[in-house]
C-alpha cells in the first residue's frame, strides 16, 4: 500500500508542476489575491509594487489609481495597465508585468478512509488528486473506492467520484478542480472483506483488494498447514446478490495451479467471498510432504504470484 501511495504522489507532483504555469495564465484573479505590478522600462523602474486585490475586486495600481482586477487574467490586467500608463504617464509602449505573489487562502476538507483527514489549503487549479496527496493517500484496505463523493460549499448535492477508476485506471475525467469550501469524503466499505477458513495457518477476515485471486487470499492467511491442508479441495463460497441467502460454490484444485501453472484454478475473488481450505483425514505422506514443502517455499519467495 505504501508503495502505491508513493508512486501516486510522484505522479501527482510531476503532473501538476508541468501544468502550474498554464493554470496561472488562465487563472481569474480573485479578491484577496496579492499581485505584483511592474513597468519594466529602466526610467520607470520605480513602478514596482506588491498590492492586494480588495474585496470589491479593485486594486490600487501605482500612479494610475483604482483598476478592476477581479475576474480577469493577469494578461488582461497587463493590457489595461499598459494603456493607462501610456495615457497617464506618457510612457511609450510600456512593458507591464502582472504576476501573482500570493493566492487568496482557499480550503477544502477530506474525510473518511485517508491517512490524515482534515482541512487543507490549496491553490487555484488544484484538483481532487491534489487533496488526496495532502491527506497522504487513500486507505485502500478499508475504502469503498467507487463511492467517494464531492460536495460544494452551500450545496446539498453529492457528486459521485469513482476513485478506483482514477487511481487504478488513470481515468482523470472525474479529477475535478477544487472550489473553496469543498468537502470530499471516501466512505468505508464494511463488506470489502474476504473470509478464509478451514485448514489454513491464520484463518479469519482479510481486506479485499481488487483485483484479488485465490493465491492472494492463501498468502494473506499465512499459507497452508503442513500435513493438514488439502489444497486440492478448496471451495470459494460466494453470495448471490440477486438471490439473498443463496450462495454459489466454486471448487478449485489449487495443487494444479502450483504444479502445472493452471491459472483456471487460481480463482479471481469477489468482495464477500469465503474461502474454505479442505483438511486431509488420511494423509498420503510420500506425496503430501514434498508438496507442502514446495508450497511453503513458493509462498516465502512469492513465486506463485
Amino acid at each position: 500500500m505504501r508503495a502505491k501511495v508513493f508512486i501516486l504522489l510522484v505522479l501527482i507532483v510531476s503532473l501538476f508542476s508541468g501544468l502550474a504555469s498554464a493554470q496561472e495564465a488562465s487563472y481569474k484573479l480573485q479578491p484577496q489575491d496579492v499581485i505584483r505590478i511592474q513597468v519594466l522600462e529602466v526610467y520607470a523602474s520605480q513602478i514596482n509594487s506588491v498590492v492586494p486585490i480588495g474585496r470589491d475586486g479593485n486594486v490600487s495600481a501605482p500612479f494610475v489609481g483604482m483598476v478592476h482586477a477581479g475576474g480577469r487574467t493577469t494578461n488582461e490586467l497587463e493590457a489595461e495597465l499598459s494603456q493607462l500608463y501610456e495615457e497617464k504617464l506618457k510612457i511609450r509602449n510600456p512593458h507591464v508585468s502582472v504576476t501573482i505573489e500570493q493566492f487568496r487562502t482557499i480550503q477544502a476538507s477530506i474525510n473518511g478512509m485517508v491517512t490524515t483527514p482534515g482541512v487543507y489549503d490549496f491553490r487555484p487549479g488544484d484538483t481532487i488528486m491534489t487533496l488526496i496527496s495532502k491527506a497522504a493517500g487513500v486507505n485502500t484496505d478499508r475504502a469503498d473506492m467507487r463511492k467517494a463523493t464531492l460536495r460544494h460549499k452551500n450545496s446539498r448535492e453529492l457528486i459521485p467520484i469513482d476513485l478506483y477508476a482514477m487511481i487504478n485506471r488513470q481515468d482523470m475525467s472525474q479529477d475535478y478542480e477544487l472550489q473553496d469550501g469543498d468537502e470530499f469524503n471516501i466512505p468505508e466499505d464494511p463488506s470489502n472483506r474476504i473470509l478464509v477458513l478451514g485448514a489454513i495457518a491464520a484463518p479469519g477476515p482479510y481486506p479485499y483488494k481488487e483485483p484479488m485471486h485465490l493465491a492472494d487470499a492463501i498468502a494473506m492467511a499465512k499459507g497452508p498447514i503442513p500435513i493438514r491442508s488439502m489444497l486440492s479441495k478448496v471451495t470459494v463460497i460466494r453470495p448471490e446478490p440477486a438471490h439473498p441467502g443463496q450462495f454459489l460454490r466454486i471448487k478449485a484444485n489449487f495443487v494444479r495451479f502450483i504444479r502445472n501453472g493452471d491459472n483456471s484454478q487460481n480463482i479471481e475473488l469477489h468482495a464477500g467471498d469465503t474461502i474454505y481450505i479442505g483438511e486431509t483425514s488420511t494423509p498420503d505422506w510420500p506425496t503430501l510432504i514434498p508438496l507442502v514443502t514446495n508450497v511453503l517455499y513458493l509462498f516465502s519467495t512469492h513465486q506463485i504470484f
